[in-house]
């Protein structure tokens, strides 16, 4: 990824083609099969948490080839402090959740839309539903059913989509590759737009004010740790 903005030799700098997309969520929840899958076509079979991982692919976007960063992040409450510096010129951050942990979805609304909104208060936000295909798991139903609980449907993913004033809800199968592209494709077609417009009036502004968020969470983070032993 090239940061200091070198020319391509047609006017457009090679930063001013990139898209940058930080994905947040509880740790197992999906979300960095999802990367992997969309970015090198390769489903992990075996569960490795990440810590802060980068995956690079490009899309055509009216002609325009179009590089995307993809920032993986983890969800462990051990990294909340190191989190926040990935979010800094974030372009699309993707909130995802594992449909069949009512944990994990109940975390949108407590720790991530908090999160985000606090660090990334303009950035368009989509909500991401993922593990769709075992909503017809059979043990994965038993373990639910002892529980007393039961996957999260789609409605219920969509309401929480609108308490986030979130631009979209999508979900998806990184096992079977379904809706993986759609996640991807769809939004940068609204977004790209307005990403190209918002680049023409950041300024050095920006930084100052992107550390006093993060100082600001920090304090707010520290807080909650010592009430609530997060």
């Amino acid at each position: 990824m090239t940061q200091n903005g070198t020319g391509t030799g047609n006017g457009i700098t090679k930063k001013e083609k990139e898209l940058k997309i930080v994905i947040v969520g509880d740790g197992g929840c999906g979300k960095t099969s999802l990367l992997m899958v969309y970015a090198k076509g390769d489903f992990p079979e075996k569960y490795a948490p990440s810590v802060f991982e980068k995956y690079v692919t490009t899309i055509s976007l009216g002609g325009k080839e179009i590089q995307l960063n993809l920032y993986d992040t983890a969800g462990q409450d051990d990294y909340d402090r190191l989190r926040p510096l990935s979010y800094q010129e974030a372009n699309l951050i993707l909130v995802c959740f594992d449909v069949t942990n009512p944990t994990s979805f109940e975390n949108v609304l407590i720790k991530w839309h908090p999160e985000v909104k606090h660090f990334c208060r303009e950035t368009p936000v989509i909500l991401i539903g993922c593990k769709t295909d075992l909503r017809k798991d059979k043990e994965c139903a038993r373990k639910l059913k002892a529980m007393n609980l039961a996957p999260i449907t789609y409605l219920q993913g969509e309401e929480t989509q609108q308490q986030m004033n979130a631009e979209l809800y999508l979900e998806c199968s990184a096992k079977y590759k379904e809706n993986v592209e759609d996640i991807f494709r769809r939004p940068q077609k609204q977004l790209w737009p307005s990403v190209e417009s918002r680049r023409n009036v950041r300024g050095r502004s920006a930084l100052y004010f992107e550390a006093k968020r993060t100082l600001g969470w920090l304090e707010h983070l520290s807080l909650l740790q010592g009430e609530c032993h997060w």
